[in-house]
């Protein structure tokens, strides 16, 4: 009897989950979640960003200083520090570190993998489809590659992040005929559909239409053949006309490398109702109207491989738009699509990333020992080489030349800027609730890479004298008479480097294209200098079995680190985003059930909570157990509320609907539940709290 109790409890348990599901997500209405991924992005490149805008300078000093939270990052109300390793690894990659978030707790799982069980094979539905089924929109941003590994862990499946061309197959169908077309529009008949080589189209992707795609990656949606060129790859403004790169003179073109020669773009426009962009001006003169419930799909991309870093699109691409460009767009087309159920949207800046992989600023090239070959070596305060520095190291030689003015934490600044001002894109709906809907905003990071550090301050008068023009403290005061100096009384003292000036970064605003970025005063001037923990004379990358020496030229100079990551957190509503607060460490899986819950889906675990005796669950209170004819329900409300009460069967039917979204006032309440028609058995007592289930057994006699 113990045994079938135990059986029927569980099978109830998993209805009742998702007959509240049901309920939840019918109920949701206007609801936004945004997830935003710093890919890397660990604190100090945010502490660098905060600097060089002058926080800890007059005015930006104090908490009480209006000017203090210079970055929307740091206006987020709620923080937590999290873990990030994945299931077979101390230190994760990017595919299981967002297929966490994708998927919640299942998502925790071996590097490399894309939302999928890496024992079984099995898709692992995410956040991004369920929202989808339950009616909102939906749309992936990114700097990256739009199929690099942390996009695609809420749109697709697979078992290798590195199957991009798959990737780009998964986000524009939506049914398994749809899927099977796409490979049989390729012109050379090897590369048309094969089940065991091409799989099928996972089961949680189907039925589910990406409303917004934008980002890098043409390479993986165009031909690789000449002769199959694609209409898409040249880039053209609102107007159709093709942008000159002055680099070349010629048109800009974004180069396909798809080896089945299928264009995906093409397929995307006729087939799926996309309506597709590939400039900065197509993107933000789009006409809004073509994507109403029904209407058109969006898909953006703006790089065959990944987009270029701020730095290097302000001084050579701008025909590419920014990061808080494609996400304002992609607020905007969702917004329509939504018809006004809500969005749930994913945006990454992939790019941070890739500059702490590269070292970029943090090492410098050598001649090696021997004859022909390169090494590494660590340095500071040298500016990037030319052009393009962000990852210039990888084909550096010792003669490459360098820029003239621009250094690593530039490049890191102003990526962290653009990812900033996309974030503020964000939190400009909290604001508007009325007209936009309930938000949640969470930014997180996949994990930390390259162990980034900010070291210093340059000081071209060398004061350390130590020949490195680096130094991290202000003067010491002194006295201006020099007979007193080893006085111990507090007159003619000289505050040392100016004072209430101090001893801070000394950077000017440049504005590009309406926002602005910091840059350094002068070549002279006080600029951050950044290193890097994991660099290949210590992380292994290129080491010389002779000698165990890791710096011979070539693979990845930095690798992820498995330092925890910051989380922030804020919505409109009041009740979603505080559960991160005053709980210590915690998972990265955690994230997930909070934004499901904000959406009303109840089958991504449950969500942390309100802390302390906000949380029902210790007061419900179910006497007398067993019960013959009549029950009752005992809870307590911290604060004014609606309750719900439901009466489950052992095989998870509802038998009784007790109460259905009737307000108490806060505190201690007693509702009575007829059982007097109920056979005996055992039964589910539900009740549902602002939200928030809240279950416990009783056995009718």
């Amino acid at each position: 009897m113990k045994a079938k109790i135990l059986l029927t409890g569980g099978l109830l348990l998993a209805a009742m989950a998702a007959q509240q599901q049901v309920r939840a997500q019918a109920a949701a209405t206007n609801n936004n979640v945004i997830i935003y991924i710093g890919d890397g992005f660990g604190l100090a490149p945010k502490t660098a960003a905060r600097m060089a805008m002058g926080q800890g300078t007059t005015g930006k000093r104090f908490t009480s200083d209006a000017g203090f939270q210079v970055l929307a990052l740091d206006k987020l109300k709620y923080n937590a520090t999290v873990t990030t390793h994945s299931l077979n690894s101390w230190i994760t990659d990017s595919a299981p570190g967002a297929s966490v978030y994708a998927c919640g707790k299942p998502g925790k799982q071996d590097n490399e993998v894309i939302s999928l069980n890496p024992a079984t094979g099995a898709s692992i539905e995410t956040i991004l489809e369920a929202a989808k089924k339950q009616g909102y929109a939906v749309g992936i941003v990114s700097t990256a590659r739009i199929t690099h590994a942390t996009p695609a862990a809420f749109a697709s499946h697979i078992w290798y992040r590195d199957l991009e061309d798959y990737i780009a197959a998964q986000y524009i169908a939506s049914t398994q005929a749809q899927y099977e077309g796409l490979f049989n529009a390729s012109p050379t008949a090897s590369f048309r559909y094969q089940a065991n080589r091409d799989w099928e189209l996972p089961t949680p992707k189907v039925g589910v239409e990406l409303d917004v795609v934008l980002g890098g990656g043409a390479r993986h949606f165009l031909p690789r053949t000449r002769t199959a060129a694609s209409a898409y790859e040249t880039v053209v403004d609102r107007n159709g006309t093709a942008i000159i790169d002055p680099a070349t003179n010629a048109p800009a073109t974004l180069r396909g490398n798809r080896a089945d020669d299928v264009d995906v773009v093409g397929y995307a426009v006729s087939q799926r109702n996309y309506a597709y962009v590939n400039s900065r001006d197509a993107l933000n003169n789009i006409n809004l109207s073509q994507f109403g419930p029904g209407g058109k799909k969006l898909l953006g991309l703006f790089n065959a491989s990944h987009v270029n870093y701020e730095q290097d699109r302000q001084t050579s691409a701008p025909w590419e738009p920014s990061l808080a460009e494609m996400t304002h767009m992609a607020i905007e087309v969702l917004k329509a699509k939504s018809n006004g159920k809500g969005f749930f949207l994913m945006v990454e800046a992939g790019r941070i990333d890739h500059l702490e992989h590269a070292n970029t600023g943090g090492i410098t090239v050598v001649a090696g020992a021997t004859a022909g070959t390169n090494q590494y070596t660590v340095d500071s305060d040298k500016p990037t080489y030319a052009p393009g520095g962000g990852e210039a190291n990888y084909t550096a030689t010792p003669t490459t030349p360098r820029t003239a003015n621009v250094y690593a934490s530039d490049y890191m600044i102003k990526e962290v800027l653009a990812f900033d001002y996309a974030v503020a894109e964000g939190r400009a709906l909290l604001g508007t609730r009325s007209t936009t809907g309930n938000t949640l905003i969470f930014s997180t990071s996949d994990h930390e890479c390259g162990g980034f550090a900010v070291t210093g301050l340059h000081d071209e008068a060398d004061a350390q004298q130590n020949g490195t023009k680096i130094r991290t403290y202000s003067g010491q005061i002194t006295k201006s008479v020099a007979a007193e100096a080893g006085y111990a009384t507090p007159t003619n003292l000289v505050r040392g480097d100016g004072g209430a000036g101090g001893w801070f970064p000394d950077y000017v605003m440049n504005s590009f294209q309406g926002k602005d970025y910091p840059q350094p005063a002068s070549a002279t001037g006080k600029r951050i200098v950044v290193a890097y923990g994991s660099n290949p004379l210590t992380n292994g990358n290129g080491t010389r079995a002779s000698t165990g020496v890791g710096s011979n030229q070539g693979g990845t100079p930095g690798n992820h680190t498995p330092q925890d990551i910051w989380v922030g957190a804020e919505d409109n509503t009041n009740t979603h985003a505080q559960q991160l607060s005053g709980r210590g460490l915690l998972d990265n899986t955690a994230i997930t059930p909070i934004m499901a819950d904000f959406l009303g889906l109840t089958a991504f675990g449950t969500a942390l909570g309100l802390r302390a005796n906000n949380d029902p669950k210790a007061d419900l209170q179910l006497s007398p157990v067993p019960f013959l004819n009549q029950f009752d329900v005992a809870f307590t409300l911290a604060a004014p509320g609606a309750v719900t009460v439901e009466l489950f069967d052992e095989m998870g039917r509802r038998v009784q609907s007790v109460l259905t979204n009737k307000g108490f006032s806060a505190g201690a309440h007693s509702v009575a539940v007829d059982g007097s028609r109920l056979q005996a058995g055992l039964y589910v007592a539900a009740v549902t709290i602002n939200g928030q289930v809240v279950s416990k057994r009783t056995i009718k006699l």
